[in-house]
């Protein structure tokens, strides 16, 4: 005898909080010679807590640095602190991905979604091309500079 047993469903946020937008991962200008990518959560109303889990993911959906946000009794919460320095020009790619949680009446509320990859060769270095600056690709965690 088999049988399946059918996927819980996700309890929909009561403010409709929703993950807006998770970023290419992109050139930072905000730390020069790194990759960085930006994510922002946003409900209908305030809440009374929210997170945001940012993960950059390289190559093989291998996570190089995690940050979380938190926030009290606000609508929205953005996250732009999470980047990797990095000291080589060889090819790689990149991805975001966010996590969100807003605590509603005591209860946790989870978004999840997944940024686009974006890969770039050491001849198109959009380091160098946006900023005039060496490449902004990695090659592994045992090769980057974090801050």
């Amino acid at each position: 005898m088999s049988f399946t047993v059918p996927a819980a469903e996700p309890d929909v946020s009561p403010a409709n909080c929703k993950i807006k937008f998770i970023s290419w991962p992109h050139p930072s200008t905000s730390v020069p010679g790194a990759v960085k990518v930006n994510a922002r959560s946003q409900c209908d109303r305030e809440v009374s807590e929210m997170t945001l889990s940012v993960s950059l993911m390289g190559g093989s959906v291998r996570t190089l640095r995690e940050t979380v946000t938190k926030t009290s009794g606000k609508s929205f919460v953005e996250n732009e602190d999470t980047w990797v320095m990095c000291k080589n020009k060889d090819m790689r790619t990149f991805q975001g991905a966010a996590m969100g949680t807003s605590w509603e009446g005591g209860k946790p509320y989870v978004q999840f979604k997944f940024g686009a990859k974006k890969q770039w060769p050491a001849a198109t270095d959009p380091g160098r091309a946006a900023h005039g600056r060496s490449a902004t690709a990695c090659l592994g965690r045992s090769r980057l500079a974090r801050r």
